[in-house]
């Protein structure tokens, strides 16, 4: 049975949607079959992904399409289910169902066992359909800037945590977006979010250009700037939310490239290889198309794409 990955925040404009397009591509590299549902009557999705849907999730919502009947290939092993701006009349005709807060879910249902990972891309604010992905989900992940106003919002959206689903047990990582390490503020407050949420805090996702000129292209970050620190910073989210929900290795494994030194599988200490900057072993793993190498006490990393430069 496939994980409902719910990807929200009740603030917009802080890279839901760039960390939905390209979570979920990382996850298809590594060989898992993705689903994307698209709950935001904008339908940025598609947008960023260049596709250009037939049918949408209103199809699915108010009108009782079969959800497989309305998936758009939007790459190999990722299905999308897209949005437009029809899904805002759609909110009022599932308003008036008396299972209205799991519409969204008992559409999944059937075809949770046809896909290993169910991402679903919220709006910024709390909407009956936010609500419903809320209650689809079976892990939360909660992107979130780096700012005073952006974490005074996360009591917030934790408080509806608890009030749709009765706890937050299902709040799987916050992940830190836009992240400048050239201001003081981001250093501190991504300090102050780790001192007050501990582990669930992953890896931040820094401010990269990149990844706003991928999405006006219609690509994701691997594919229009594999070397890019935002493909860097997205590959190394796949694996670390890739074991949080235990999905399971790669398949199939990256091609083996030339190296100077041997290298262990997995994330064991890269033989004779030494940080640059504090001379610990490095540690390695292979996500998403990329071999990482990276230090556990200094924090520098190294990417290399798994099968040589793409062209």
């Amino acid at each position: 049975m496939g994980r409902v990955i719910t990807v929200t925040n009740l603030k917009g404009g802080i890279g839901k949607t760039t960390t939905v397009v390209n979570l979920s591509a990382g996850f298809a590299l590594r060989g898992s079959r993705v689903l994307l549902i698209d709950t935001d009557a904008q339908g940025n999705l598609a947008m960023a992904l260049g596709v250009q849907p037939r049918r949408t999730l209103y199809d699915v919502l108010v009108d009782g399409a079969k959800l497989l009947d309305c998936v758009s290939s939007a790459r190999p092993n990722l299905d999308l289910i897209a949005a437009d701006a029809t899904l805002l009349t759609a909110q009022t005709e599932i308003a008036r169902r008396p299972d209205w807060a799991r519409v969204l879910d008992k559409a999944l249902a059937p075809v949770r066992s046809h896909y290993d990972v169910i991402l679903i891309d919220s709006g910024g604010s709390l909407t009956l359909l936010n609500v419903n992905a809320i209650s689809a989900a079976t892990d939360i992940l909660v992107p979130t800037t780096v700012e005073p106003f952006a974490l005074k919002g996360l009591e917030v959206l934790f408080q509806q945590l608890k009030r749709i689903k009765g706890n937050t047990s299902a709040l799987r990582a916050i992940v830190p977006t836009l992240y400048d390490t050239r201001t003081r503020q981001s250093v501190e407050l991504l300090d102050t979010l780790r001192e007050r949420y501990g582990n669930l805090v992953l890896d931040p996702i820094r401010v990269n250009v990149r990844l706003s000129e991928c999405t006006a292209e219609g690509k994701t970050i691997y594919e229009y700037d594999p070397r890019s620190r935002g493909a860097l910073d997205y590959a190394q989210l796949v694996e670390q939310m890739s074991t949080r929900i235990q999905l399971g290795p790669a398949t199939p494994p990256p091609a083996p490239i030339a190296a100077p030194t041997p290298l262990v599988n997995g994330v064991s200490a890269v033989n004779n290889a030494t940080c640059p900057n504090c001379g610990r072993p490095l540690q390695r793993a292979s996500v998403a198309g990329y071999r990482i190498l990276y230090c556990d006490h200094c924090k520098y990393r190294r990417q290399e794409l798994a099968a040589g430069e793409r062209r």
